[in-house]
């Protein structure tokens, strides 16, 4: 991943460009300036997500955006090509070229964007989220039936066609990205429907339910279908909420209705079948997995998906068993700053949660429970949150008693050198500071206890 300071991104201009007067006019051209303020994002690392097509696959083309203790900043680097990038909550398009000033918090509708490029970004500040079901808002704009949240849906889609219409100065392309945002969202709302809706309210059985899912998923096909159609260009796979309802083409079932007589672009087929396997790797690091994924790689047809599988090949192998554990920073509820290092000595039990994860506040008692268990051994319980911020982690703590003591961290070591994709995520490491398990087994799982007495009796 990329990291730039002002200072840094300025040198980083030097190697590329040798300097900004003896660049030439297409190097100066493909720059992109942004300066201003990032609020409240609890570090002042901030990482500027890539959220192209690559990006389902690996995140080498992400940016750390270091900032000074109000969250200012300035940087500077070089951007071959329109591309979408994300900071929190927030969606970017940067072109070559650009020159913005901007103001970023964790709430996307409140950001500011002005200079060249902004009028695209402020546009950007009101897409919508897939996983709140796009134009169902979290289920706020459901109405009684089908057929009248559809016409809802579709009067909003509308309504942000026209807005997108209006712009003055954007690109062709960014235009048709965004269409392609627009229907797809449309596509996401309809079969979020029934998630929100009461359809499955009456269902006592499993047959039920997929008998109603089926009938669900049969009666969408023609309102899905012709969308799909217009969505199913390689190009538009640099939208987010694309890839997501793309997905759907990997069920045989689903296959055989909304996408019946649809060619699925090869780099389409080829990006999720990437992602399998990187998931594959998040989901248990072996020398198995790590093996399979290098033959894999071999077959690999776009380098910019290559260059992302490659990179977690990497990454997985360098937490397989028998590795040295990676440090990195945390602090306990009264800011006294503690390294993972510092347990060194100790057989190391990870608990990596947050106050907003729910299977992680399930987790909690049964984590404190081995804590109990194997007090007085050689072993240390680190409950670390990874909160944006202290604010919820303290507030968390002071409603919740808890034993063990507990930690908060944001350093960007933690989640890059240990791939945290998601949580709860456990680790277990040994006296030697060695990876016993990357990914180990829950608190609450049988096999914890035994994996550690094996390790305390190992040592």
């Amino acid at each position: 991943m990329k990291k730039l300071t002002s200072m840094m991104a300025t040198a980083a201009l030097c190697c590329c460009l040798g300097s900004c007067n003896s660049g030439t006019k297409q190097e100066v051209e493909n720059t992109v300036h942004i300066k201003g303020q990032l609020m409240d994002m609890g570090s002042q690392n901030v990482r500027m997500r890539f959220d192209g097509a690559a990006s389902m696959v690996g995140d080498s083309r992400d940016i750390l955006l270091e900032t000074d203790a109000a969250g200012y900043f300035d940087t500077t680097f070089v951007l071959k090509e329109p591309t979408y990038y994300s900071i929190s909550r927030n969606t970017l398009y940067l072109t070559p070229g650009d020159d913005m000033t901007i103001k970023v918090t964790q709430s996307n509708t409140e950001a500011e964007f002005s200079g060249k490029g902004a009028e695209a970004n402020n546009y950007m500040k009101f897409r919508l989220f897939p996983k709140g079901g796009s134009y169902l808002e979290g289920g706020g704009n459901l109405r009684g039936d089908f057929v009248s949240t559809k016409a809802l849906v579709d009067s909003l889609a509308a309504i942000r066609m026209h807005t997108l219409d209006t712009l003055s100065n954007v690109s062709g392309l960014f235009k048709k990205l965004e269409t392609a945002r627009i229907k797809a969202d449309v596509i996401n709302s309809y079969i979020c429907y029934a998630s929100y809706s009461r359809m499955f309210a009456d269902i006592k059985t499993e047959e039920e339910m997929q008998a109603k899912w089926n009938e669900f998923n049969v009666s969408l096909t023609p309102e899905v279908a012709p969308l799909y159609k217009e969505i199913m260009d390689e190009n538009m796979l640099d939208v987010a909420v694309v890839r997501d309802v793309l997905s759907y083409q990997e069920d045989s079932t689903l296959t055989s209705l909304w996408f019946k007589d649809i060619s699925i672009p090869a780099r389409t087929t080829e990006l999720y079948a990437c992602a399998k396997i990187v998931g594959d790797l998040r989901d248990e690091v072996s020398e198995q997995t790590v093996d399979k994924a290098k033959a894999f790689l071999q077959t690999v047809k776009n380098a910019d998906f290559a260059t992302e599988v490659e990179g977690k090949i990497v990454q997985a192998f360098k937490l397989l068993p028998g590795q040295p554990a990676f440090d990195f920073e945390m602090e306990d509820v009264e800011g006294n700053v503690k390294h993972l290092a510092d347990f060194k000595g100790k057989v190391i039990y990870i608990d990596l949660w947050a106050t907003w994860c729910g299977p992680c506040i399930q987790e909690s008692p049964a984590f404190e429970a081995l804590g109990k268990k194997y007090a007085g051994k050689d072993i240390v319980f680190l409950p670390v949150s990874t909160d944006t911020t202290t604010k919820p982690w303290l507030g968390y703590l002071d409603a919740h008693k808890k034993e063990l003591t507990q930690y908060h961290s944001n350093d960007v070591a933690l989640k890059e050198s240990w791939a945290i994709m998601y949580i709860p995520r456990f680790i277990l490491i040994d006296k030697d500071f060695n990876i016993v398990n990357a990914y180990a087994p829950r608190p609450s799982s049988e096999e914890i206890s035994p994996l550690i007495d094996s390790v305390l009796n190992k040592q």
